[in-house]
């Protein structure tokens, strides 16, 4: 389906607002779309799983093992728990039914490496927007320069160091996840005002009175296990300005993002990801 044509059944939903930040629920269908489900649904049956490569437990990738019947989608900014050190997915992957497969991972944790754990766990954690974004630009600039979903993983580090001091947190292995926990009861205290919409499968974002971001999972069904998990990736931010009120969306948004000539690169899963480089 073409990106002009994409927004066509595109359902806007009541704006839900809370301090700082509005979002709008979407609910946008999308015909012949194959059925999966989501990381955290196939984590539980214990036919899915993720481990290291090899004995060295190399950091920018990983190793997944999918016995099950059903295609996984694994959503970019995922972080997945365990190993040597927590890490995070460097793209949205939809993992064959029944198959074997490389991911491409970026570090959480910059100062572990022993083992918690043989196998990788669903951390209940998107990564939040700020480090998601810078993520993904040095992906892809790693894919057009070297066709690699690779990350700049000092940047990582980085970003994460700003949110620990912003947080003031103690974490003797600079964890992500180290921060989420010192932060949990805030989070899901704000998470509750942002409750899903029946039908709904998306969310436009915005803070600050400014747009912030958009996902969309395809399926429902899918999108229902992923919602608290997006809400929480784009409201754990660590800069909060004086609040505008947004009391309708920019429509401009979805025209703009219509007439983006994306990059087209062969998915580590199945499809293609369509990406655009900011310039």
């Amino acid at each position: 389906m073409k990106i002009d044509k994409i927004f066509s059944s595109l359902e806007i939903m009541d704006p839900q607002t809370f301090d700082n930040i509005t979002i709008f629920p979407l609910k946008l269908e999308i015909d012949n779309m194959p059925y999966f489900i989501n990381l955290d649904s196939a984590l539980k049956t214990g036919k899915f799983l993720i481990k290291k490569v090899n004995a060295f437990g190399e950091v920018p990738v990983l190793k997944v093992i999918n016995t099950l019947s059903e295609q996984v989608l694994i959503l970019d900014g995922e972080e997945l728990k365990g190993g040597k050190q927590n890490r995070v997915v460097n793209t949205s992957i939809l993992v064959k039914k029944n198959s074997e497969l490389t991911i491409p991972v970026s570090c959480t944790e910059a100062h572990r490496w022993d083992y918690t754990s043989e196998g990788f766990k669903d951390s209940d954690v998107i990564i939040p927007m700020e480090i998601r974004k810078e993520k993904n630009e040095t992906v892809l600039q790693n894919l057009i320069s070297k066709g690699e979903f690779r990350s700049d993983q000092v940047s990582i580090w980085n970003m994460i160091d700003l949110y620990k001091r912003a947080y003031n947190v103690e974490s003797a292995t600079s964890a992500m996840r180290d921060i989420y926990e010192k932060e949990k009861d805030n989070l899901e205290n704000k998470i509750r005002n942002f409750t899903y919409t029946e039908g709904q499968n998306g969310i436009l974002v915005y803070i600050n009175g400014g747009f912030e971001g958009m996902d969309i999972i395809p399926l429902v069904s899918a999108y229902k296990n992923l919602h608290e998990k997006l809400i929480r990736s784009y409201i754990f931010r660590y800069l909060y300005k004086k609040y505008y009120e947004v009391k309708e969306v920019n429509k401009r948004i979805f025209e703009e993002i219509s007439k983006i000539e994306p990059l087209k690169f062969k998915s580590v899963g199945l499809g293609w990801d369509l990406l655009k480089e900011n310039k």
